[in-house]
């Protein structure tokens, strides 16, 4: 499975390793939303899914969304949402409306990500 992580803080990047083993899994990172935009649009690249920090520096999550969803070919992306956002935040009900596939509250197990990620993929083959 090819994940692209979405996310600023180095130290989140690397905790992604316990959700998902490298054995089963690749991983690459993004720092920030334009760094993930430019991950998408090469066409050597293929993502099965993107977990998207949604308060980063730059360009946000909800910024990010409005990108992606532009793009026909990238509309039908699963992306998971993680956030400490408080349910009734404008941000995440932005995001929600934008089409995001999961949320998953930080701090996060690396089970319940696993988990929610490995049911999305399941459900779009």
């Amino acid at each position: 499975m090819q994940i692209l992580i979405v996310e600023d803080s180095p130290l989140v990047q690397q905790m992604y390793g316990l959700a998902f083993p490298r054995r089963e899994h690749e991983l690459t990172a993004a720092s920030d939303g334009r760094e993930a935009l430019t991950l998408l649009a090469d066409p050597a690249r293929h993502f099965d899914v993107v977990l998207l920090d949604l308060q980063m520096p730059g360009m946000n999550g909800v910024e990010f969304l409005r990108e992606v969803r532009r793009d026909a070919r990238l509309a039908q992306l699963p992306i998971v949402l993680t956030t400490i956002e408080p349910e009734e935040s404008e941000l995440l009900t932005e995001a929600r409306r934008l089409g995001v596939t999961g949320v998953v509250k930080k701090p996060w197990h690396p089970h319940q990500l696993r988990d929610l990620v490995e049911a999305i993929i399941r459900r779009s083959e």
